[in-house]
């Protein structure tokens, strides 16, 4: 008996052991894997040269998008982390990134708010969106809120921060579109849900201590081959239904802020963005296989809310790009040019109004 339970414990150990090495060799490769892409960094594939014909500024410009990394932010869920590079720099304070300002002391405020676009990856700080609405109108001060993977909720939290902080404002801007139908129609995320929800329910959920240090390494490197890059199931695909709760969910969020904004006497205008499934902007040289079936499904409920309750605060500028010039880099994201045709239809919306008061 003592033969057979000594047998029983060592044979126990011994696969303890191999899975523990085996999670370990799995943890040496996710961490090298991430050392890598923050440190080496290479970029060695040809970017799109239509719409980034300039590769070696291009190549910089990826270079240090790779090596930005993210922190928690309390409500909106994350914020970049201080970072000063050639072609972009994060303050220190709020993780949000910095646009260059004009020497002259500006006296009216504007903050804009949304996901990667509007923060401006593939550009430098110069050429966002928020830097060349200052170099039409730099009698404004810019804010530039946005933040990579937000949503409409995660913007009205940072301005609700804003507000409550009695921080000036004379405009806000939220610019949304991309993220909140490939958000809220995966799967696995709630509609008041946001891209990290599920990490960080795992994180607040009680862990087994010796699964999570045995197999914790091994699980997500067996995720990550078989998952592919492949997306989550999408509810909005095939169901009208809860596309229209997606898009009543993101113009509710635009209510919202603008309710807000009103509190400080600020000026709202909500930016139904383009997105290069839509339209007719001009992607013969974009290799991407996603078709935009969630943008198709949300956008006409967004479109239609707009006409139906007279919004005239949403403006539409999901043909923006309808043009032969290359603008986009990939499915959302697109260059200066690009960048530089929002702010100044933004600017002409904003000029009106100034006039008319």
């Amino acid at each position: 008996m003592k033969s057979i339970t000594k047998l029983i414990f060592t044979n126990i150990a011994v696969l303890l052991a191999g899975l523990f090495a085996v999670n370990f060799f799995f943890s040496i490769i996710i961490d090298g894997v991430y050392l890598y892409k923050k440190v080496v960094v290479s970029i060695g594939q040809p970017l799109y040269r239509e719409s980034l014909p300039d590769q070696e500024e291009a190549q910089q410009i990826f270079r240090e998008l790779r090596q930005l990394t993210k922190q928690y932010a309390p409500y909106m869920g994350w914020s970049r982390q201080p970072f000063s590079g050639v072609t972009t720099n994060v303050d220190p304070v709020y993780g949000e990134r910095i646009t260059p300002q004009s020497s002259n002391q500006p006296g009216k405020h504007i903050h804009f708010f949304g996901g990667s676009t509007m923060w401006g990856s593939g550009v430098d700080d110069q050429h966002t969106i928020p830097a060349h609405f200052h170099t039409l109108q730099p009698e404004y001060r810019v804010y530039n809120h946005a933040q990579s993977g937000f949503i409409s909720r995660q913007g009205v939290a940072r301005l609700v921060n804003l507000v409550n902080q009695n921080s000036k404002m004379d405009v806000v801007v939220f610019y949304d579109g991309c993220n909140d139908p490939l958000t809220l129609c995966r799967g696995d995320i709630s509609i008041n849900g946001h891209r990290e929800e599920s990490k960080i329910r795992q994180k607040l959920e009680h862990q087994w201590q010796i699964p999570q240090n045995v197999f914790t390494a091994t699980h997500k490197a067996i995720r990550t081959i078989f998952k592919g890059g492949h997306r989550p199931p999408s509810r909005c695909k095939d169901d009208p239904g809860y596309a229209k709760t997606v898009a009543t969910t993101m113009v509710n969020n635009w209510k919202i802020a603008k309710t807000i904004a009103a509190m400080k006497g600020a000026d709202f205008h909500a930016i139904l963005q383009p997105v290069s499934r839509l339209g007719r902007p001009n992607i013969d040289y974009l290799d991407e296989k996603y078709d935009g079936s969630e943008w198709k499904a949300v956008y006409p409920y967004v479109q239609a809310i707009k006409q139906k309750e007279h919004l005239t605060w949403l403006h539409d500028f999901s043909d923006a790009f309808d043009r032969k010039d290359p603008i986009y880099i990939d499915l959302c994201h697109v260059n200066s040019l690009g960048n530089e045709i929002i702010a100044k239809k933004l600017s002409q919306i904003i000029s009106r109004l100034d006039d008319a008061s």
